[in-house]
Formats: structure tokens, sequence, C-alpha cells
């Protein structure tokens, strides 16, 4: 089956969980999706099928909602409320004047270190399995986009976040130093993905609804905006690879012939658009 479909994800699965679930469903060994969310978090995900697995590097990545909700006077391994706890110590209580001023000061292009539990990998070998051996190793920063953040104050120590984030950034490390920033510990509670660019939650179906009827969407849907939609009248041309000449377009498209997705190309010094991957 070539098709697109966006898959709300429960909690208490892994996302490789909800791909193996959808292969069976779809009846698809070629099966991928754009992000992984972590096994206790929830929302949507991008999964491909069939042909359209090789569209994963130009798919939509940036601009990612996140709603979470903490909890303040808490320090744990994972910085999540489901790891160890290693220290605890008394917290005050924060209005949400307070909590939006130290938003602004996280919104833009801000620095994370990643957690020790998570998939980044060191030596070759990924953080999470140092950190079960209890081995920390030293991890580089890297630059995060926080496009909004809104925090706010449910009350009996409970706040929720709602962020707009770049590709890879880490909420529960995001809310682990806006806590430190305000002289606390604070753990997330919850996290829920709403969107990724212009895709919504609300237009996901869960696996039981999948398993019901397959719901594709248009695969233009999820073609990053990094890339400008061309219609292409040389299908035979861009099938053979060729380099070709287009004006007026950006530096990178995906060309379609009569709705049909043909490839990936980019221009080069040579004034000549070059194929970097066919997509049919």
């Amino acid at each position: 089956m070539d098709a697109v479909i966006l898959v709300n994800k429960p909690t208490g699965m892994t996302s490789f969980d909800v791909v193996r679930k959808c292969r069976r469903i779809c009846n698809e060994k070629k099966i991928g999706h754009t992000g992984t969310l972590d096994p206790e978090a929830s929302g949507l995900m991008i999964v491909l099928l069939g042909r359209y697995t090789k569209m994963l590097p130009f798919c939509v990545k940036d601009h990612k909602s996140y709603h979470a909700t903490f909890s303040l006077g808490i320090k744990t391994e994972t910085e999540d409320i489901w790891g160890a706890v290693i220290d605890q110590r008394e917290f005050r209580e924060h209005d949400d004047e307070e909590l939006q001023k130290t938003a602004e000061a996280f919104t833009g292009t801000i620095e994370q270190i990643p957690p020790m539990y998570s998939a980044v990998k060191y030596n070759g070998r990924k953080l999470y399995e140092y950190a079960r051996k209890g081995i920390e190793v030293e991890r580089q920063p890297r630059l995060a986009v926080i496009s909004s953040l809104s925090c706010r104050n449910l009350g009996n120590n409970v706040y929720s976040m709602d962020a707009v984030v770049s590709s890879g950034t880490y909420i529960r490390t995001l809310i682990t130093d806006y806590c430190a920033a305000m002289g606390e510990y604070g753990v997330m509670t919850s996290l829920v993905r709403n969107g990724i660019e212009g895709l919504r939650l609300a237009d996901a179906c869960t696996l039981e609804q999948l398993a019901e009827k397959v719901s594709p969407i248009d695969p233009l849907k999820v073609i990053s905006p990094d890339f400008e939609i061309v219609e292409y009248q040389d299908e035979a041309r861009v099938r053979n690879g060729r380099h070709i000449r287009l004006s007026g377009h950006r530096d990178q498209v995906i060309l379609v012939h009569n709705g049909d997705i043909l490839a990936a190309y980019e221009k080069r010094e040579d004034g000549l658009y070059h194929c970097l991957r066919g997509l049919f």
C-alpha cells in the first residue's frame, strides 16, 4: 500500500510499536515515521507506507506543537515523572505573570544539552544505553528554536506548557531548564504532540479507527515548506534522473505530474536542477 496516514499515538506504546501495528493493519512491509515520541507521550505521528517512505527526508519536521504538564520539587533521572527520583526539595507557587515572564526568556534560539535518557548517539551507542548502566557521558549542547512558549498555573502543583519548537527539541529538557530558571526542580508529567507545521492531531486516527478503515491523506500535505511543489510536464526526463532547467522557482523543489509525486530536485551552481531522489 502506498499511503501517508496521520496516527494518534496512545500513551504506553513506543513509536516502533505504533509502526508495527500499522504494518500489520495495512499489510505493508515498507513503512516508516517522521519523528519519535517517548513511550509515555501521545499525539500526532506521520506514518509513510510503500513508495512514500522515500519522502522521509523531505517531510515536515519543524514547528512541532506540544501541550505538556509539569510539577515542581522533584528531580528524576529521565527529567519526567516516570524516572527514578534523584532529589526532592521544597518549592514555592508561581503565578501566571511570573511563569510567562520566564517563558519569554526561552523564546527564540536556545541551547539544550540532550538528556542521558535519549536516542542521541555517543561513540556509536545511544545515550540511554549508557544511562541504563549508570554511566553519564559529556554531551555537547544543541541549538533549538522555540517559536512560542506559554505556561500556566493549574493549581495543586500542576503547571501547563504549550510550545511550538523545532525538530529535535526535548520538551522534558525544556521543562527542566525552565524550572531551573525559576530556582526550582521540575519534571514533565504528561506530553501530547498537537501538530507539525499545518498538520493537526484532530485530523489523525487512532489505531482502532485505522483497523476499521485506512484513511490516507494527500502526500503533498506532509512535504516540508522548504520545498516548492512544481508541476512538471516532462515526466520521462524526471524518471530518468536527468538534469532540468526551471525558471522562477526556489532552489529546492518537489516535482509532480498530474498530482503524482515524481522527485526532489535542487538547483546547483551550473544553474540546472539536479535530482536529489526519485519519489516514484
